[in-house]
């Protein structure tokens, strides 16, 4: 297990964090925040560093919309020093993930002050950035520390926190579609960090009273479950425990929502909401028998390359090339691979069902969302219902990995609407 040390959750995270950065007293503390987060912890991170005598730079993010885009990327870079720097990101998820790339690629180290319990990628080794369109998650590092002050995270507005659970929620379904690519199609997979991702997701839905309250405890397991979510990818390589199907089509609903300019939902937002998607199609899988399946891919038409391509097209535009470019593994299935595919899915199906049965009905993750104020349905996040479709049928194409919507299509069933 991948260490970052510390991982502090408690109510002297500033001073916590001071003591860290002495540490590196020869080097400029480049500060990254928002305009709000600046206002929830920058300031006082950025006061408490300079009594200590340290060298602070502080790159404050204006706008009311700031994603971890080309954009963004590029305001931190031109306005971060040269020479040898310590980065910290002060803000949740977005703020992480710039400040993450660019100290990454300065080659310089970073810490992570998260403002809120909203995301789970304050201890991911990667990125998720949009660049030229396209969202896509970028190799970058980890923090060499978290340190999260708990009446910090109190003080956010609920919305990030319901957006936190969203986020764990998600681990449900894509540890699912993790085992289904290992038994399908030969991915990579760790049993061992599998069951951690599940159970930080479990702990989530166990504590989901007291985080609706915001207690000091249920805040505590969140951020716990957040960061054990992040160190999960870190020690896999990749972002597959934490990331399936769910997120794929939430990372399609965004581009389009940047593309357009539309509203834009948190991303654990979107994610929960996705996640419910996920389950639906999981619980029609758990209702079908091995004959019922042996015959749906004896009489169904597998989607070909040109009706794929045809999708793609519609779906991403002028993205649509390095869309096709990255899919080829599945675009370029020859007749060989897809009958040894359509095998395995016969004769592994007892697995299949077994692995969808551990996935919470759609119901349960609906109530828990609506438990702690998070959205439960599409109309919710105001997408428009074409966009929302092409996430649901489309999303799959950001990523070679084999997942629930994968094995729907394959069987022919309808993935949309779910």
């Amino acid at each position: 297990m991948t260490a970052i040390e510390p991982v502090y959750v408690g109510p002297h995270a500033i001073a916590e964090a001071q003591r860290f950065c002495r540490r590196y007293a020869d080097r400029t503390m480049v500060l990254v925040a928002d305009t709000n987060t600046y206002a929830a912890a920058g300031q006082a991170l950025n006061d408490a560093l300079q009594r200590a005598r340290l060298s602070v730079h502080a790159i404050i993010l204006t706008g009311d919309h700031i994603h971890a885009d080309d954009t963004a990327l590029g305001r931190v870079l031109a306005h971060s020093p040269r020479g040898d720097a310590l980065f910290i990101a002060v803000g949740s998820g977005t703020v992480t993930d710039i400040t993450r790339y660019i100290s990454y690629r300065l080659g310089m180290p970073f810490v992570s002050l998260p403002t809120a319990a909203s995301v789970d990628g304050y201890a991911s080794p990667g990125a998720p950035l949009v660049i030229e369109g396209i969202k896509s998650t970028h190799h970058s590092q980890p923090p060499l520390a978290i340190f999260a002050d708990i009446d910090v995270i109190r003080r956010a507005p609920p919305r990030l926190t319901a957006a936190g659970v969203g986020d764990m929620l998600a681990k449900t379904t894509s540890t699912a579609d993790w085992r289904l690519g290992r038994l399908l199609w030969d991915e990579p997979y760790d049993d061992t960090i599998a069951e951690r991702s599940l159970t930080a997701a479990r702990e989530c839905i166990d504590s989901v009273d007291e985080i609706a309250t915001q207690s000091e405890s249920g805040l505590r397991r969140l951020m716990d479950a957040l960061a054990e979510s992040g160190l999960c990818m870190l020690d896999f390589g990749d972002s597959r425990p934490a990331s399936g199907a769910e997120h794929h089509i939430s990372h399609l609903w965004e581009m389009f929502s940047l593309r357009d300019g539309g509203r834009q939902p948190l991303h654990g937002e979107q994610v929960g909401v996705a996640t419910i998607l996920a389950a639906r199609l999981y619980a029609r899988l758990r209702e079908l028998t091995r004959v019922e399946v042996e015959r749906m891919l004896t009489t169904s038409r597998p989607v070909g390359r040109a009706e794929q391509i045809a999708e793609i097209e519609a779906a991403y535009g002028a993205l649509a090339p390095s869309i096709v470019s990255n899919h080829a593994a599945f675009l370029e299935m020859t007749n060989t691979r897809y009958t040894r595919l359509c095998r395995a899915v016969i004769t592994q199906w007892d697995h299949v069902q077994a692995l969808a049965a551990g996935v919470p009905a759609p119901q349960q993750l609906e109530q828990i969302l609506r438990r702690v104020g998070g959205p439960t349905t599409t109309a919710q996040l105001g997408f428009p219902e074409l966009q929302v479709r092409a996430g649901v049928v489309c999303g799959h194409y950001l990523r070679e990995r084999f997942t629930v919507i994968k094995l729907a299509r394959l069987l022919g069933l309808s993935v949309y609407p779910l």
